[in-house]
């Protein structure tokens, strides 16, 4: 009696085995294209045997627990290359829309500069003829269009970004409060019998992987089934089943630029956050787009210095001395939202040729005052930083720049952007086509001027006189003593004192034309190569000197030189316009307009190209990362078809045994 009751109770247990085993198998096949499930697999056991008649019988198998397919290495190497990836694809995805717009054969800078220098190259040809004058007018209101539409459209990927960050906040906050959520109901289902609830635990990993995919993230598992995630930097977005939301907050010194930071206190993060979309985002707006910016500001402000100082040392058809041409943009200085001072700060580009493309933090430190490149991270010293206080003004000189602050209270900190806004407010600021400056102040001829504007030249020496420039200073002209010069328009005489030949000394002195009064006399050396005399002058441009060049090997006493008026039809300024194309006057001297430009396009072109070799590297280890996960954790429908034959023969065979002992257990009846 007690053999065919356990024949029974054997086959009923199997019959529940197989019956578990199949319909996990179905839950796999079920779950054949669920993102994130891990196939599951019913483990059975024996129950424990009973002892009858001498002999240990046994009393069929049970479920022990049901385990899912899973590798903690190949799981957190897809988290980390979805992290990778996906802030390989967020940066190239911006990279190419800059190098589309700067590279850009029609839309960028390289084409207009051409036409623009070329409208001014006709006037230098034809400096009395006023439609030439008018096409570089109108070519320059062109070429300011141009920056402002590249500035413009780089503010536009600029708040494209900033746009794309708080969505990629969002997204974060939802995906940490679902992983919470599951920490909690893993927890609370751990408890009950001897399995996982391996459905929630595969949730979860997806979630992990969706939230890699915004910003990468490290997983730490606690005893209790539970997770806490990190950012990089170890900032913690999810403890148990708390979630720390995020929030975007304006930046510490520019609120036009959004940071991520806590939702509860306010706490900036950036910093620390790589990976995912918004690591991507994040880097490429410190690395790509603000550098970017920079070095095309600081070719629009080098063009518009350099233009403007030329024009200012020519003579237009007006016969006045030269207007701007251009208005560059301003230097933006922004105060810290930290500072505790009432500080007043303000900036101004003082040599285009030392700007950098870099931006700078200044610090103020109990009084004494600290700038560093925020390119670089060094910070400035020796000849590199001047510091001076006057007035209770503290005025700081560093690559082209100064810097006027007063009031900032100790810690207090600024950052500085020189180029930043060159080319959004790069303007084109002459109208008036007889206002280009293209006729030298003077034009030069040995002699001595007659009343009725004839000159005689009865110069006995070589040398020659240059018609002469403006210059801001004297530098390392021979400085002449005596008057200043008031009048440009005034014809002036130069005559020698002394005489000589090359390695002596030449006297001379300078005055009005037909008059006796010395406005400026001195004594230089001759040489071959040109002695640069530096007069006072005091009018427009106000203060500065008019530089002339005595050049040749030999001087005789009364040899003069006349300095007239030159007249429209002069083109010496013209020339000197037209030679801006070439000059090297960004970087320290060492690059021109064009190679500036030129350097940024193939800055761009590079940065864009290493992403996309980047990212397809990227994409080939996420894929393998992904492959090999799967090969431990996918669902394989050939083997699940074949557990479904085998757990149909095992159920099959187990109702049999349940029909064999039903019917032993008849015949027994039958017998009694």
């Amino acid at each position: 009696m007690s053999g065919i009751s356990g024949l029974i109770n054997n086959a009923l247990s199997g019959l529940q085995v197989s019956q578990v085993a199949l319909q996990t198998t179905g839950n796999n096949i079920a779950n054949v294209n669920t993102p994130g499930y891990s196939r599951q697999t019913a483990v059975p056991t024996t129950l424990p045997p009973s002892y009858i008649g001498g002999q240990y019988l046994g009393n069929g198998a049970q479920i022990q627990t049901i385990t899912r397919a899973y590798d903690s290495y190949l799981q957190n190497q897809v988290w980390s290359s979805t992290a990778t990836t996906s802030a390989s694809s967020a940066l190239n995805t911006q990279l190419q829309q800059i190098s589309n717009l700067i590279a850009s054969p029609q839309g960028g800078l390289t084409s207009q500069l051409n036409q623009f220098f070329s409208g001014v190259a006709q006037v230098a040809a034809n400096p009395a003829d006023l439609p030439s004058r008018q096409s570089m007018i109108s070519q320059a209101q062109s070429l300011a269009q141009t920056f402002q539409s590249l500035g413009g459209q780089l503010q536009t990927l600029s708040d494209g970004v900033n746009q794309q960050i708080g969505q990629s906040v969002t997204s974060i906050n939802a995906l940490t409060q679902q992983i919470a959520d599951l920490n909690r109901q893993i927890n609370a289902l751990g408890g009950a019998g001897n399995g996982n609830p391996n459905d929630l635990l595969d949730q979860r990993d997806q979630l992990i992987t969706q939230l890699n995919a915004q910003v990468g993230v490290s997983v730490l598992p606690q005893s209790n089934g539970q997770v806490n995630v990190f950012t990089g930097n170890g900032q913690v977005l999810v403890a148990g089943t708390q979630a720390y939301a995020l929030k975007t907050a304006p930046g510490t010194y520019d609120p036009s630029q959004l940071e991520v930071a806590y939702a509860s206190n306010g706490a900036i993060i950036s910093q620390g956050l790589s990976g995912g979309t918004l690591g991507g985002l994040l880097q490429f707006r410190a690395t790509s787009l603000a550098p970017a910016q920079n070095a095309l500001g600081q070719i629009a402000d080098g063009i518009a210095a350099e233009f403007n100082l030329q024009q200012s040392k020519g003579i237009d058809l007006n016969g006045n001395f030269g207007q701007p041409l251009f208005q560059g943009g301003p230097v933006q200085v922004l105060a810290s939202q930290y500072n505790t001072g009432s500080g007043t700060i303000s900036g101004s580009i003082t040599d285009v040729t030392q700007l950098t493309t870099a931006d700078y933090k200044l610090q103020n430190n109990s009084g004494t005052w600290s700038v560093t490149n925020l390119s670089t991270g060094q910070a400035l010293s020796g000849s590199a930083l001047s510091v001076s206080t006057s007035g209770g003004v503290t005025t700081l000189a560093f690559d082209g720049v100064q810097v006027n602050v007063s009031g900032a209270a100790s810690g207090d900190s600024f950052m500085v952007e020189p180029t930043r806004l060159g080319a959004s407010a790069f303007q084109s600021v002459l109208s008036d086509p007889r206002a280009i400056a293209a006729a030298a102040p003077y034009a030069s001829s040995a002699g001595v001027l007659q009343s009725n504007g004839s000159i005689i030249n009865n110069n006995l020496g070589n040398l020659v006189l240059s018609a002469g420039s403006w210059s801001a200073t004297s530098g390392g002209a021979t400085l002449v003593s005596g008057a200043t010069v008031n009048t440009p328009l005034t014809s002036l005489q130069v005559t020698l004192t002394s005489g000589g030949s090359s390695g002596q000394s030449v006297g001379f002195q300078i005055t009005a034309a037909g008059s006796a009064t010395v406005l400026a006399s001195g004594s230089v050396p001759l040489g071959s190569s040109g002695t640069t005399l530096a007069i006072p002058y005091a009018n427009n441009p106000p203060g500065g000197y008019w530089e002339a060049t005595l050049s040749g090997s030999l001087a005789a006493s009364g040899d003069a030189f006349a300095l007239t008026a030159a007249g429209p039809g002069n083109n010496a300024n013209g020339q000197a316009l037209s030679a801006l194309q070439t000059g090297k006057f960004l970087n320290n001297g060492t690059a021109s307009f064009q190679d500036g430009y030129a350097q940024l396009v193939s800055q761009v072109a590079t940065a864009a190209n290493q992403s996309q070799t980047s990212l397809a590297a990227n994409q080939a280890v996420a894929q393998q990362a992904t492959a090999a996960q799967q090969s431990v954790s996918g669902v394989n429908l050939d083997q699940e078809a074949a557990n479904l034959v085998q757990y149909q023969q095992a159920y099959q065979a187990a109702a049999k045994a349940i029909s064999v002992g039903a019917s032993l257990f008849q015949s027994l009846l039958q017998a009694l």
